[in-house]
């Protein structure tokens, strides 16, 4: 399967991930979802957070997410709200939906989630393409 293929039918195709990217933990972007644009900046900014967690934010495409758990190889993110979407906030600043990276080998994989998904359904699928890239040596 290509790497846009892990995207499309591995991560967007059932409905819970709203946008998702594989990128190389050197940079550069292998595959990504029709608006998915996760900076160079962002990027370098994720693998170091992995490197040296714990984090307490990260930006993902240009949404800011509170870190409600990093480690070496994973950050569980949840939406910060933001004025300029015109949503109102729930608890303690944080709307529903969020981000869910995975650091392999050789790979992060970064999947936004919309507010109608399973926290938990987006981890188990972004952990088991996580584990296959692992055991293929990415």
């Amino acid at each position: 399967m290509s790497w846009q293929g892990f995207i499309d039918k591995g991560l967007l195709e059932g409905g819970i991930v709203r946008e998702a990217a594989i990128f190389g933990i050197e940079g550069g972007i292998w595959a990504q979802s029709a608006g998915c644009n996760i900076s160079e900046d962002e990027q370098r900014a994720i693998v170091d957070g992995l490197n040296d967690p714990p984090l307490r934010e990260i930006r993902v495409g240009g949404r800011q997410y509170r870190c409600a758990m990093s480690s070496l190889d994973l950050i569980l993110g949840s939406k910060l709200t933001s004025a300029a979407e015109g949503r109102e906030s729930t608890t303690r600043g944080v709307i529903p939906g969020g981000c869910i990276i995975k650091k392999t080998n050789r790979a992060v994989i970064a999947a936004e989630y919309p507010s109608k998904s399973s926290e938990m359904d987006v981890l188990t699928g972004v952990e088991q393409l996580g584990n296959y890239f692992v055991m293929k040596g990415y």
